[in-house]
């Protein structure tokens, strides 16, 4: 009687881990498919759709760029998952990228509302593929709002530290940070008129 229960435990624990390894292989994982050293950092592609710029390698820690404001520094970049941060790691410290087909998944993590008249109208991230999230703002253009992605001013230069390679992904995410935007700020008008 004890070898049926054990049996069904067994199989039980292997779909379970089957089913954990090809949701996360599927649809979750971010992948270095290019790496760039330039003279003092790194660039990295993920999933052949988003690039990040000026990454620092410095006594086998990463350092990812950073604003700094007026009074405080500010992280433009999250690594979420520690396996992701040791494979990217690993990556840098051995050139390795993956060459293969990888879809990149995405959701809007935060949504920061500012009550000014700055043309900075709200602060959010963007969560790419449950392993890294990347800060950015929706700007009040001349005739439309748009978002601003990570960058540092340098040398009177806005120097790009993120940039979408992926134009399609590119229309989806911003088009996704705007509605959410301009949707949450109807609810706030809506519930101000009761």
């Amino acid at each position: 009687m004890v070898i049926p229960s054990l049996r069904t435990g067994v199989l039980i624990l292997v779909a379970a881990s089957l089913r954990l390894m090809f949701s996360s292989a599927l649809f979750a994982d971010m992948k270095i498919t290019k790496i760039k050293k330039n003279a003092e950092s790194y660039e990295i592609v993920l999933n052949n759709d988003i690039k990040i710029l000026n990454i620092f390698l410095r006594n086998d820690r990463l350092a990812f760029p950073q604003y700094k404001g007026k009074r405080k520094i500010y992280q433009q970049f999250s690594i979420l998952k520690r396996d992701f941060r040791n494979s990217l790691l690993d990556a840098l410290m051995h050139n390795k990228t993956f060459s293969g087909e990888c879809i990149t998944s995405f959701k809007v993590n935060k949504m920061s509302v500012l009550k000014n008249n700055s043309a900075t109208k709200a602060f959010a991230s963007v969560i790419f593929g449950d392993d890294i999230e990347v800060e950015c703002r929706i700007i009040s253009g001349r005739n439309s709002l748009w978002v601003a992605w990570p960058s540092n001013l340098k040398n009177d230069i806005w120097a790009k530290n993120f940039m979408f390679i992926n134009r399609n992904l590119q229309k989806q995410v911003e088009k996704k940070l705007i509605t959410e935007y301009t949707s949450g700020m109807r609810l706030n008008a809506n519930y101000a008129k009761k």
